[in-house]
């Protein structure tokens, strides 16, 4: 996007549709499928902050968490579709695991992986 400031185009609606076609959340949903939440958790979370920082260079506003909770709803919740990828991470990992048919067995195993038990999900709340 700062490539598109150098030659002039600055118009926040195409800045916001190119951000949320090229760096959106179904970018990365792989990521967030396939590796355990403990293992991608940082990385999750610099998306997100990158996501937020260039919607704020794009629009010139500086918007409020609960704002930026709202941004990151749906379309058809009211949102921009700027969904968090930390907020997801979880419940896509569980749910590829689950439906793979090795889910118990290769729970079990990356259970065992983790210090102290159940580690390989990160949950906020």
């Amino acid at each position: 996007l700062t490539q598109l400031e150098d030659v002039g185009v600055v118009d926040p609606q195409v800045a916001l549709i190119l951000l949320r076609l090229c760096g959106s959340f179904c970018k990365l949903v792989h990521l967030a499928r396939a590796t355990p939440t403990s293992l991608s958790f940082k990385a999750l979370m610099l998306f997100d902050a990158d996501i937020r920082k260039t919607f704020c260079q794009c629009t010139g506003v500086d918007i409020p968490d609960f704002a930026w909770q709202q941004a990151q709803l749906s379309l058809s919740r009211g949102g921009l579709g700027l969904r968090s990828l930390v907020h997801h991470s979880s419940a896509a990992f569980i749910t590829t695991v689950c439906s793979s048919g090795f889910g118990p067995s290769l729970i079990h195993h990356l259970s065992k992986l983790g210090q102290g038990g159940f580690q390989f999900f990160h949950c906020t709340s």
